[in-house]
């Protein structure tokens, strides 16, 4: 076997282990990442009788396949776990509230509020907290 052919080979082979991980890639990728001409390699494909696409399609299938197979036999669906960043009391207490000064000012904050005792602290003033 000649270089060149072993190019050829270790190029098509490399396509079909990343088509399993990627239904998406192209040839054209693989090919310049294998240092191959596109051109060349689908000549070479085609005296062979290769096809990217009949490729992509047996991929693509083997994965439905399995997938559906793996469905059958679990017995109970698995779950991943979310975990909430979690804030300090101050800042749980305090976020998404709107707190109203007065007639004229209302303040929405999406973000925590600094509490600093009786007052708060919205852009660098101080604030009366007022109850009810």
């Amino acid at each position: 076997m000649d270089l060149e052919e072993s190019r050829f080979r270790a190029t098509w082979k490399r396509f079909l282990e990343v088509l399993k991980v990627d239904h998406n890639c192209s040839l054209a990728d693989v090919c310049r990442k294998q240092h191959t001409t596109l051109g060349d390699m689908s000549s070479w494909m085609s005296r062979r009788g290769y096809s990217f696409k009949q490729a992509r399609k047996d991929v693509v299938r083997d994965y439905y396949n399995g997938v559906a197979h793996s469905r059958t036999t679990t017995s109970s669906p698995s779950f991943t776990q979310i975990v909430p960043i979690m804030l300090s009391e101050e800042e749980f207490s305090l976020s998404g509230i709107t707190i109203t000064f007065n007639r004229t000012a209302e303040c929405n904050r999406t973000h925590p509020l600094k509490n600093t005792g009786n007052y708060f602290l919205i852009n660098g003033k101080r604030k009366i907290a007022k109850q009810g």
